[in-house]
């Protein structure tokens, strides 16, 4: 049920449409003589506490001369967001009576349209940037456009809508967004053709839609993660109706695209990307994730099962599990296919780990879900991220040993080695409850690989509390980091609570002996791989000289890491999307350079290393 709370001068709303799957409101009409409109619209939902709100507006004042209006209505401006109503949205109402006279709804293309008549075969390109779930956003985006009747070009030269999928996790990604969009203005500038609309997608669309709109014309449209289904229509309207932009930035309680089934960006990729939930409720203090992307909420096991049963039959050979805090999945759908209900793996890593909010208890784990996944096809190897310390039970760790195709890579975010640091992040753990867990996996998994990310210089840090996360680099010894120094965002506790006070300078030497530290325990623990075997996924195909080895062909390990395969008469038959057993003959601490063995398969590879020992 929605409830309109204001309505404009003369005119209320004539009609209202509501998205049937996200329950964000698409469009309504008022009669164009009357521009200078505000709505505001509260949503009352059983599944959400927020509310809904939407603004039209525009910089030209009402006058009376329907032929001045009409003239300055392009200048309307749509934004669909959860704030609430504020004072000047109610100061706004009028009590004048509306005569049905003067009431004459806008014309919008894609009320009288359906399906592919949106597109009618126009092309839309897409620039990509941030992380891995970005990467499946926009293979999501690419089924809703292909839907709709748009087709995908690879260059913005003959595009009629030009995406950028945003990243929104540190100051440096939203810096290249901005130069992006300046050069794209300039890009337009200079057509002699019709210059496309561009769009921003993603975290950082939800974080600066009103920024991005103001300023300079640089954006046409901007939405959110959760805004996709509604951007044939967006684009609708940004061409027609509101040519100073439109925006959907609602955030939502359910919307999961479990119902659309990604179109992989490049179908010739051995690789593919499978999203189990969306959202993060661990507020940790410097992550902007929650406010970007909302609460937790994860697909049902079916449709997760159906996406990977598809890209098996497509060929892929190595799928990655995706979520924001993807090991924290719990799935209470009916299932077709699966009844169980006895929340295998429902708990905390050690007595250790705590959480900020609630824990719900019931539904299908990570763990369950993870073991069904495997079963679908045992030579397809699957990687999950990105995961939280806390949510990594006992029964998941044996799970993984006992899988051939679930890699033995696991990634474990720490962020600092120190425990008032940790406190300050929000982290819920300490050093000890992580080195603790950190032990366990090691004798569940005696090969594990263990990677990290790292943040420097987050706020109050001190120079003991620094050393304290190089002597956690030492005593684990990652085999792979990733390593930033900290960027204050806005909403996020550390921006109410704390500040920013390490000097850039001190920020980019702490960062500096990190990467130092790492690199150097890095290449210690891939030097004792001379001479091991590991089974690789032939990924890429580029002749290159390194060292003065000739390669040729190059995959990942199990655990990860990238292997050069050397050119020789063995490997002259070799393909993208083979396995091969290769011998390790040399080592950074980024890459491995190794001789091929022969052609294997992952369960063929497991029977041999395990009669070897």
């Amino acid at each position: 049920m929605y409830t309109l709370l204001y309505s404009t001068r003369q005119s209320a709303c004539h009609s209202i449409r509501q998205s049937v799957r996200q329950n964000t409101w698409l469009c309504f009409n008022t009669p164009q003589r009357h521009i200078n409109t505000t709505y505001a619209i509260t949503r009352h939902a059983s599944t959400s506490t927020s509310s809904a709100h939407v603004t039209a507006h525009t910089d030209t004042p009402t006058v009376p001369q329907h032929k001045e209006t009409l003239k300055n209505a392009y200048n309307k401006r749509l934004v669909l967001d959860n704030r609430s109503p504020s004072l000047q949205d109610f100061l706004a109402k009028s009590t004048k009576p509306v005569d049905p006279a003067l009431v004459h709804p806008d014309s919008i293309p894609y009320l009288t349209t359906h399906g592919p008549d949106w597109g009618r075969g126009r092309k839309f390109y897409i620039e990509v940037y941030g992380c891995q779930m970005n990467v499946n956003d926009t293979e999501i985006l690419n089924a809703i456009m292909t839907k709709a009747g748009y087709v995908r070009t690879l260059t913005k030269d003959n595009a009629e809508v030009v995406f950028l999928v945003t990243c929104a996790i540190r100051e440096n990604a939203e810096v290249k967004i901005w130069e992006r969009l300046k050069y794209l203005r300039y890009y337009k500038s200079k057509m002699d053709t019709k210059p496309p609309l561009v769009g921003v997608l993603g975290c950082m669309a939800e974080r600066l839609k009103s920024k991005m709109l103001e300023q300079d014309k640089l954006v046409d449209i901007v939405c959110g993660p959760d805004g996709y289904r509604s951007i044939p229509h967006l684009i609708s309207l940004a061409e027609n109706e509101y040519h100073h932009g439109v925006a959907n930035v609602m955030l939502s309680a359910d919307e999961t695209y479990a119902d659309v089934m990604p179109i992989r960006l490049d179908k010739n990729s051995v690789s593919g990307w499978v999203s189990i939930m969306r959202g993060c409720n661990n507020m940790c203090s410097f992550c902007i994730v929650p406010f970007t992307r909302g609460n937790e909420r994860s697909r049902s096991i079916d449709t997760i099962i159906d996406e990977v049963r598809h890209l098996s039959d497509q060929g892929v050979k190595e799928i990655t599990i995706l979520g924001q805090n993807v090991n924290s999945y719990r799935d209470t759908s009916e299932s077709t296919y699966f009844m169980s209900q006895e929340s295998t793996g429902s708990g905390l890593s050690n007595a250790g780990f705590k959480t900020i909010y609630k824990r719900k208890e019931g539904g299908r784990r990570f763990t369950e879900l993870l073991d069904r996944v495997s079963l679908v096809n045992p030579e397809i190897r699957v990687r999950f991220t990105s995961p939280h310390p806390k949510d990594f039970p006992t029964e998941l760790l044996h799970l993984i040993a006992s899988r051939s195709n679930l890699c033995n890579s696991i990634h474990m975010p720490i962020q600092s080695g120190n425990n008032s640091v940790l406190e300050r992040m929000r982290r819920g753990y300490s050093r000890e409850a992580y080195l603790d867990l950190v032990a366990e996996i090691r004798s569940v998994i005696p090969d594990v690989w263990i990677s990290s990310d790292f943040i420097t210089g987050f706020c109050g840090e001190t120079e003991e509390e620094h050393r304290d996360t190089v002597s956690l680099m030492e005593q684990v010894k990652y085999d792979t980091a990733f390593m930033f120094a900290y960027s204050m965002r806005e909403k996020t506790h550390a921006h109410r609570r704390y500040v920013d006070d390490v000097p850039e300078t001190v920020k980019a030497r702490r960062l500096n002996e990190i990467i130092d530290t790492f690199h150097k325990n890095a290449a210690e623990k891939n030097k004792n791989l001379i001479g091991s075997h590991q089974l690789i996924l032939i990924s890429y195909e580029k002749t290159q000289t390194k060292r003065g080895v000739e390669t040729k062909f190059s995959g990942l390990s199990d655990g990860g890491h990238k292997v050069f395969i050397i050119q020789g008469e063995e490997t002259a038959s070799l393909s993208i999307g083979e396995y091969v057993a290769v011998e390790i003959i040399s080592a950074t601490s980024g890459s491995l350079t190794g001789r091929m063995i022969g052609p294997s398969s992952i369960q063929a590879f497991a029977s041999s290393s395990m009669s070897s020992r």
